[in-house]
């Protein structure tokens, strides 16, 4: 188990934000101390899809946080939370590893996420932690035929709703990238 220190608001308490972020930081941290975590949906708006992802796995159980993107929010909180209860079951994730139980017995890819990223996606889960980089991952899904965004031949709506964010985001393009 990583020994690393943990700055979260549970671990280091800061008095800053207001009363929209205090509100959403009590109830994560809540979430955080009864469950191990809390999972954040977020609705796409301008994005090609929506997303979500935990927040507290770091602190719980020193593992990287999950993400799942180009899902529905309610079922990328649900894949991010059965992610949650495995690593909890002690089947920790793995960069690149390729796992049947967290989607309906599909498979997922194991993916880390770049920093650069952060700030775009998880603004919650770097408000909780307070000093970023947390560790990050995500969760890909694969298209009806079993091909990954990153596959040949894969389908376009697997590729285009799922942004690779193993890459640096100034060496990427398209429409995840493209958002402020």
């Amino acid at each position: 188990m990583d020994d690393s220190p943990c700055f979260c608001l549970l671990c280091a308490p800061t008095e800053w934000g207001g009363p929209a972020s205090d509100e959403r930081d009590r109830r994560i941290a809540e979430s955080v101390t009864d469950h191990g975590w809390h999972v954040m949906g977020v609705a796409g708006g301008d994005a090609p899809g929506d997303w979500g992802y935990s927040i507290g796995l770091w602190h719980t159980l020193r593992s990287p946080e999950v993400s799942v993107f180009g899902l529905p929010s309610q079922t990328a909180m649900r894949v991010a939370n059965a992610a949650g209860a495995a690593i909890r079951d002690g089947i920790p994730l793995e960069p690149d590893q390729r796992r049947g139980d967290v989607l309906n017995g599909y498979d997922v890819a194991v993916r880390p996420v770049h920093p650069s990223w952060y700030h775009d996606f998880f603004g919650a889960g770097v408000d909780f932690y307070q000093t970023p980089p947390l560790p990050m991952t995500q969760l890909f899904w694969p298209d009806k035929a079993g091909r990954f965004p990153w596959d040949e031949g894969v389908e376009e709506h697997c590729r285009l709703r799922q942004p690779l964010l193993w890459m640096p985001k100034d060496e990427t393009t398209g429409p995840w990238a493209e958002l402020d």
